[in-house]
């Protein structure tokens, strides 16, 4: 079961909160007036001998409780005179309940603790407060400018909401962020998002908080991003001998986290297409390269390197290629620096699709200069524009079964479009088909967000690495399950270099012959590698994290350089002919921990492919 943030001071305010802003119109009204037939139909039955008039006199008086109302033996007239009472009663409770409970919640938020604030209005944001509350969480969201209807919406589900600034001290001080078990900065602006970080510290100060809080920082930029995680690696090594800070900073990027997924989920799926086309290599042709298309293109080229093809190789069409492809080889000058250990394989060429149309003339460019793609990502940065060139991609790869890819557009949000016609590959028949990915409803989630389940199999990695377990047998479940333990501690260096091992973990199975077992299929939950395949994938284990390290702005040694992990030099950047044999049994480690981590996260098991 999983874990529920909250105590019961904040859950009996979120309780309130729901209560209060319930939509019970028709239940109130249903029972005013059923009191309300009660007391004048019982009493103008009672009084029916009286004359109309009179009858109604007598059964408005019921409310004084005078003469046979006051002392009354009769069944009926008993009834009537509470009914009588009942109705201003519960009138008045009825219009006031909301008002009540709305007080009672501020009022028990003030003991809230191990709670979630998350500072923001974005869809994003909105979707993270939901998908908490569905885990019972206290869920305390600091907006701005959200709309009342949509405010309201959040207070039914029991979602406290505070207008304010969530750069402001007192605003958090509010929220009780210094007391939460998870700040979520989910601004659109970076800039403000390490602002809501930097006022929690500030809030916090020199409390000791055991587990620490822990901070989640949105952040769009790809460079911020890498910085701010190098930023915590630094106070980890500092917090070394000391005692441990009270504030645990987490960046994230849901353009990394949708890539990881889409990764993760159809390595394999791309990997078969390929040996089915006889491709030598795994080819993903982008169309649009924004922050979300070179997310995706960073993960294939740190994780799909695959035993039995050549290093993937990218291809990106876009207006203005030049600039793009400028952009991406600054963000990332080691991977084209040293062409004698490996360097990207990527090309930049034009495609303007607002004054162009997809057609043959245009595969045929693509194919001559760069082949077959074995897959398609369209990610022009605007959901319209994905959708409209994902559906004439389509229709011109299938026409002639010219390029039987699936192609994968990026969406920010779930559309009628992608629910209705891009549920992935439907058919028997090769063809190309379309698959969604990267919405806020899938990416903006509390499993990824606050538990980080894609790291799952990278805590598994490091463990394997860090302990040497490729040497003994595989781990036992509740082995792998522990092994989140120590994540947190663990430098952002490693931590990158663990993510990737983890994506590429269904590729390690592919290569070994597996592949997730289907619904209703018995599977293996141990999957192995034949020791005749070892060598092999560890050698092309050697190659990708090779190229994980230089994409991730790591560089050789070279005159004599010693490996400086400060300045991101590492002596172990060498061909696989130059490592000694500790060296290659690491990627040997690397291999047996990747069948683990597709055990993770595949707990049904796997068949034989």
């Amino acid at each position: 079961m999983a874990h529920r943030y909250a105590n019961m001071w904040s859950r009996v305010a979120s309780r309130l909160t729901a209560i209060a802003h319930t939509r019970a119109g028709a239940f109130r009204w249903g029972v005013f007036v059923v009191l309300s037939l009660i007391w004048i139909g019982g009493g103008l039955y009672y009084w029916r001998d009286q004359g109309v008039l009179e009858a109604l006199y007598l059964t408005v008086s019921a409310v004084g409780m005078w003469d046979q109302y006051f002392g009354a033996r009769d069944v009926t007239l008993q009834v009537v005179r509470y009914a009588a009472l009942a109705v201003p009663v519960v009138g008045l409770l009825f219009a006031f309940s909301g008002q009540l409970g709305r007080s009672l919640a501020r009022l028990f938020n003030l003991g809230a603790a191990h709670h979630i604030v998350i500072a923001g209005d974005s869809p994003a944001a909105l979707s993270l407060a939901n998908d908490c509350r569905r885990y019972k969480d206290s869920v305390i969201i600091v907006a701005e400018d959200l709309p009342s209807e949509t405010a309201l919406a959040l207070r039914r589900k029991g979602v406290t909401v505070l207008e304010g600034d969530a750069r402001q001290i007192e605003t958090l001080r509010s929220a009780r962020a210094h007391h939460a078990a998870h700040v979520i900065a989910f601004e659109p602006d970076d800039t403000a998002n390490l602002q809501i970080e930097a006022c929690v510290r500030r809030l916090v100060g020199d409390q000791r908080r055991k587990p620490p809080i822990g901070v989640h920082v949105a952040t769009r930029s790809p460079m911020l991003l890498k910085e701010a995680r190098e930023m915590r690696s630094a106070q980890t090594r500092k917090a070394k001998n000391a005692v441990a800070p009270p504030v645990d900073p987490k960046p994230f990027s849901l353009e990394e986290i949708g890539a990881r997924a889409l990764v993760q989920a159809q390595s394999q799926t791309i990997l078969s297409l390929a040996k089915q086309l006889n491709q030598d290599r795994v080819h993903i042709v982008f169309f649009g390269f924004d922050q979300g298309g070179e997310a995706v293109a960073e993960r294939i080229l740190v994780s799909l390197w695959s035993a039995h093809f050549e290093a993937p190789r990218i291809t990106v069409l876009a207006p203005n290629p030049e600039a793009v492809g400028a952009g991406f080889r600054a963000r990332h000058r080691e991977a084209f620096a040293h062409p004698d250990v490996w360097a990207a394989d990527v090309a930049f060429m034009p495609f303007d699709w607002d004054a162009a149309s997809i057609g043959a003339e245009l595969l045929d460019q693509v194919e001559s200069q760069r082949g077959k793609p074995t897959a398609i990502v369209v990610s022009t940065g605007a959901d319209p524009g994905n959708i409209h060139l994902a559906l004439a991609l389509k229709r011109a790869c299938n026409r002639g079964l010219r390029w039987p890819a699936p192609i994968f557009m990026h969406e920010s949000s779930q559309s009628e479009f992608s629910q209705q016609y891009a549920k992935g590959d439907e058919t028997e028949e090769l063809d190309a088909y379309l698959q969604a990915f990267g919405a806020h409803q899938t990416t903006a989630t509390r499993a990824r967000i606050i538990e980080g389940n894609l790291d799952r199999g990278a805590a598994v990695a490091h463990e394997h690495y860090n302990k040497g377990l490729g040497k003994r047998d595989a781990m036992s479940m509740k082995e792998l399950q522990s092994a989140m333990r120590d994540w947190s501690d663990v430098l952002e260096t490693y931590r990158a270099a663990n993510r990737a091992v983890a994506d590429a973990a269904m590729t390690k199975a592919w290569d070994a012959g597996w592949r997730p077992v289907k619904k209703g299929e018995k599977g293996d939950t141990q999957p192995a590698v034949a020791p005749e395949l070892i060598d092999r994938m560890a050698r092309r284990e050697h190659d990708r994290w090779m190229a994980e390290r230089l994409v991730s702005g790591w560089r050789p040694t070279a005159n004599g350089e010693a490996r400086d992990n400060e300045l991101m030099i590492h002596n172990k950047i060498v061909p696989w002919e130059a490592l000694n044999e500790d060296d290659k049994n690491n990627d040997v480690v690397q291999v047996r921990a990747a069948m683990d981590v597709a055990r993770i996260m595949h707990k049904d098991g796997f068949a034989r492919r």
